[in-house]
This record gives C-alpha cells, structure tokens and sequence, in this order.
C-alpha cells in the first residue's frame, strides 16, 4: 500500500539508517526532505539512500518552484528548468513522483494543468504531485464557491494521476481560564494537563470531505490520497493511537488507496506560534511516541490495504444503532470494511445489522492473517479500528 508522510528527514540526516527507520516504520513512500527544493546532489543522495532500503520518493528540486515563479511572471522558457529536472531524475529506481504545488487557489489550475502535462510528456512514468486544501478553506482560498466545485475544476482542468487533500480533524483549544467542574490547583502545568483532558474539539467536515473527494474520483477514475494530522501544532492536539487508526481507517473504508501522515520529522521553527511537538521522530532525530503508533497502525493498513488496494469502493454507509457508530465501505468482490466511528471505546458491531443477505460471511483474523467463518453475529471493534469482513 502507498503510504507516505510530509516533511521528512532533514538534508543532515540523509543516510541509511535514518530511512531504515522510515521503511521500518511501515512507511512505502519518503516524502520530500523538509518542506523546501533541493539541489540535483541533496535529492540524488535521497534517493540512493531510499533505493537501498526499497523506498520510493517524491522528489522536491528547486527548479519546480523557480519554473512556476517564471510562469507567473510571464517569462518565456519557464518549461526549460522542469525538463532539465525531469532528464536528471526519472531514471532512478526510487523516483515516485514530482513535488509540484501544495493548496492551489483555482487561479492556478491552467498552469498546474500545463506543468502536469509536460511532466506526463517526457516522464509517463511518474507523475506531479499537488495537494489540495480541505473542504474548511474559504472560498477565498479555493477561489470557488464551494469544495466540490473546486475539486471537480482541478480533475477536469489539472487531470492529475490521482487527488490528494490534507484534513485536520483533531483540534485543542486551550483556554486562560480552566472549564467549569475543573478544580484549579497552584500548579500550572498540572492545570494545563486538566485542560487538555476537558476540552477537545473535533473539527466538523471530516466524513463530508472524504464524500465529496471520493464521489468525484470513482466518476473520474482516479484513486486519491487523503493527508491526515499526527503532529502537535498550534489548535490541533497531540493525537492517540486510536485517533491515529480513526483517521486511517476511515478513509481506507471510503476507498483511499494511498495515505500520507503530517509530519515524519518534528518541524523546527523556534518561537513559532504554531510549537510543532510530537512527531515521529524529535528535532534531533530521536524517535518518539508517534513513530511506534504509526509502526502499528500501517502494520494493520499493509494487511487491509493486501485486499482492498484492488478492490473498488462499491457504496459508503454510516451505521448508527445503541450507542455505537460504524463507517461501512463496501467493496467489489464481496469485501465490507467496517470501521469503528468511536475513536475512545471498543463497540460491538452486529454483522445481521448491515449485512442481510443469507450468504456465509467470514471475518478477517489479524493474528493468523487469513479469513475465517463468522462464528458470532456480534464481533468486537477496537477504538478506532477497523473490522474487514468477506462473503465467502
């Protein structure tokens, strides 16, 4: 399964043991070093280094960006810096694509348009990379009226080989004042833990996101690639395992085919008001918390991803019934994926409830990796989780 990350391993930490750990940790694709281009040399090494651990990479050089800068200013030979980019990179073994553009406003889709076609001409093989805004842009950001309007503009005028968008669901509003019903003590920091056990807030738009992206691509035909949140930053939370399996889950039960993390590396931005903590690996390389959730949950989306990479996402259902919740994606080749909507308690799902046909169902074992006969109409779903079932 594709799954990737943004902002990775800075330029220092370019060598085999960094990116064994990448691979390790379950990851398939190496997302571009840092967030800015890079030099012919720095992403030659990035991919010698990601070829010797079976990695592929997306690749951010420099020239992208100075190409788009003479575009937008008129310049003639603006194409000239992106074929150079391409003859030095497209016949290497790790290359996955070019990073081309993050959050477009629709202005920009003719000359998105045009990049992505002259990538497709000298280089079929590997396409340019662009990522969306989500559905809580303003229709200033988009520059269209409304989400699905904009993604539906940027398939048709753009045609990217598939469509990628980031969501950030998990919000932290820390307030100057301790909620109601919290006792305040005289310790400040163990005030600020209280707070951050009382007040969570989940951005709305999660589910309505996802319909949108995954309606308009089973019409083009386009898999698509959802980015969800792991690292700490300004609102948004420092996330748990199972809000972790919550994202990925969902998203793979409405048919993504490819996920990528926000962000591997911890970002450095001393002083900034956006305090990033707690990514998968520290500033100064060192792993944290999120590097083994994360090895956990992509363990659990390889085994899925195996069966349902290839299969098309059928239909999507939400099924809710005595206090528990469940996303139900249906798949060709009789396979339901079911996954758990309560990211904070395990919750039974009843098979009989969704699926009524008199046919034998079998329930995926994570534990021996094979199908097995359901033996009980009631199967439990951890936080989060996700339960794939098959007509045998």
């Amino acid at each position: 399964m594709f799954i990737t990350y943004w902002y990775g391993p800075p330029r220092e930490f370019t060598n085999e043991e960094v990116y064994n750990d990448v691979k390790e940790a379950g990851f398939t694709v190496a997302g571009p070093m840092e967030c800015s281009g890079y030099s012919v040399e720095e992403n030659m090494k990035f991919l010698d280094v990601c070829e010797a651990n079976g990695l592929k990479a997306c690749v951010f050089d420099k020239r992208m960006s100075h190409a788009i800068n003479m575009y937008q200013s008129g310049e003639d030979g603006w194409a000239v810096p992106i074929v150079e980019m391409i003859d030095d990179y497209k016949n290497h073994p790790a290359l996955s694509s070019y990073y081309v553009f993050d959050e477009p406003n629709s202005s920009l889709f003719k000359m998105l348009g045009e990049i992505v076609a002259l990538i497709k001409e000298h280089d079929p093989e590997h396409p340019g990379y662009i990522n969306l805004f989500p559905n809580y842009a303003t229709n200033e950001q988009l520059g269209n009226e409304s989400y699905y309007e904009h993604v539906k503009q940027y398939i048709e005028i753009v045609k990217p080989a598939f469509v990628s968008y980031d969501h950030y669901h998990f919000l932290h509003f820390a307030q100057n004042e301790l909620p109601d019903g919290v006792e305040e003590t005289d310790n400040d920091r163990e005030n600020a833990i209280r707070r951050s056990a009382m007040i969570n807030v989940d951005r709305p738009g999660f589910f309505e996101n996802l319909e949108i992206v995954r309606e308009l691509c089973i019409e083009y035909k386009l898999p698509f690639m959802v980015i969800v949140l792991l690292i700490q930053h300004g609102p948004y939370r420092n996330v748990t395992e199972s809000e972790l399996r919550f994202e990925a889950f969902q998203a793979m039960a409405y048919g993504a085919k490819m996920l990528s993390f926000f962000t591997y590396w911890t970002v450095i931005e001393p002083g900034s008001w956006w305090n990033w903590q707690n990514g998968c690996i520290s500033c100064e390389g060192e792993k944290l918390q999120h590097y083994y959730d994360v090895s956990k949950v992509n363990k659990d989306l390889h085994v899925f991803g195996s069966y349902l990479e290839k299969q098309d996402s059928i239909k999507v259902e939400h099924f809710n019934k005595n206090g528990v919740s469940f996303t139900v994606g249906y798949f060709t080749n009789g396979y339901v994926a079911v996954a758990n909507r309560d990211f904070n308690k395990e919750s039974y799902f009843k098979i009989s409830d969704v699926i009524k046909e008199a046919k034998e169902i079998c329930v995926f074992d994570v534990a021996s990796g094979d199908f097995r006969s359901a033996e009980n109409d009631a199967v439990m779903v951890g936080p989060g989780d996700m339960l794939l079932l098959k007509y045998c």
